[in-house]
């Protein structure tokens, strides 16, 4: 027996109590988490959050093999169980995603896929959302090419302004990408190339470290060696951020004076660093991405089809935290404070006379950020 399916055998027997209460008058919902990181922990505990307000059965499977091809082992599974469930929300990977919604429309589920965009070998196969596969409701994704370029304009705008870098003279800047077949590291990757393209940074090299701390560290000493004129480090994720703070670190370097570093998710680690002046910047709030699906899925499950007002395939803009606002991230990011949100106010079920106020998924996203910190975002 291989070691993928065992797997998949223990997940059945542990996940038996939870899946009979799949059917029923409430809809269930099953996210595939593509893996146990703090991120995805947290978008799966604020889906959770959510749903229970809105009276949602969410069941969060998690591929713990962390893979392309585990994870749509993991989508057959949730799939051909006995009480399939009535929504699947999963996120798109390269090399799998046409297939996951062939399978997910051939059983009659309803699918919502969501956090990177659709592939383009899926998209040349199935299409968009409503198209050919009218189970394929929607498309919800973070514009991660403006992130990247975000991210690198900010960084290069603060070395000026502390002086780490001539006026006249571009910022040199090394670069960290996620795995090479990650869709958001390609975009976040091409919204720095972008960036790069201009007179104000030359990048010096952009590298691949898998999405992981100790790689990043490896190649971030690395690069500082080859380039010690560095002035700062952009990473498509915080993690990578991270590891890269300690690596420049061990190099005699001081984050936050001497180089700029700076990544994406908004992790808990990566605003602490922010506080105390070793990282920049970091740019967020995807993760409550699933939160909003919950509520889409709702309305739409109770007659009020999302797409009406807006479309089936929804982007939106990530914010950035800077030492200006982590104190507001802070509340933003915290479960306890989660608890305090009533997240039926931002249903058209429930409030339908309000929602005219909401036009986009950046509206929502907008007002979700302003509840959970109490006043609207400031800026970077």
């Amino acid at each position: 027996m291989s070691k993928i399916v065992s797997r998949w055998l223990l997940l059945a027997l542990l996940a038996l109590p939870l899946l009979a209460s799949a059917s029923g008058a409430r809809p269930n919902i099953v996210f595939l988490a593509p893996d146990d990181s703090r991120f995805w922990n947290l978008v799966s505990g604020f889906m959770s959050a959510v749903a229970s307000d809105l009276e949602l059965d969410l069941d969060v499977l998690v591929d713990q093999e962390k893979h392309r091809f585990s994870y749509l082992e993991l989508g057959r599974y949730a799939l051909n169980r006995r009480e399939k469930p009535d929504y699947l929300v999963f996120m798109c990977k390269e090399g799998v995603t046409a297939q996951m919604l062939t399978l997910a429309n051939a059983a009659g589920v309803r699918v919502f896929t969501f956090n990177t965009d659709v592939p383009h070998e899926a998209s040349n196969l199935v299409g968009a959302p409503r198209g050919s596969m009218a189970g394929w409701l929607g498309h919800l994704s973070a514009d991660n090419v403006a992130a990247g370029g975000t991210l690198a304009r900010l960084l290069e705008q603060q070395a000026r302004q502390l002086g780490i870098s001539e006026p006249d003279d571009p910022v040199l800047m090394i670069g960290l990408g996620g795995t090479l077949d990650s869709s958001a590291s390609k975009d976040r990757s091409q919204g720095l190339l972008a960036m790069a393209r201009g007179p104000e940074l030359t990048l010096a090299q952009l590298v691949s470290a898998d999405w992981s701390a100790q790689d990043a560290a490896y190649k971030t000493r690395i690069l500082l060696k080859r380039y010690p004129e560095t002035r700062s480090v952009w990473s498509a994720s915080d993690g990578m951020a991270l590891g890269a703070i300690e690596a420049a670190k061990q190099a005699g370097r001081t984050p936050g004076e001497d180089i700029l570093i700076g990544g994406i998710d908004w992790e808990p680690q990566a605003l602490a660093a922010i506080q105390r002046g070793d990282m920049t910047v970091s740019l967020g709030r995807h993760f409550m991405a699933g939160g909003l699906l919950a509520v889409l899925l709702h309305d739409y499950h109770h007659g009020k089809d999302f797409a009406e007002p807006q479309a089936s395939v929804l982007r939106y803009q990530l914010h950035a935290v800077t030492r200006n606002n982590v104190a507001q991230v802070e509340r933003i990011l915290d479960p306890e404070n989660w608890k305090t949100v009533d997240f039926r106010r931002f249903s058209r079920v429930h409030q339908p006379n309000r929602f005219s106020q909401w036009n986009s998924a950046d509206d929502l996203l907008d007002a979700f950020t302003e509840a959970l910190a109490g006043e609207p975002l400031q800026a970077p």
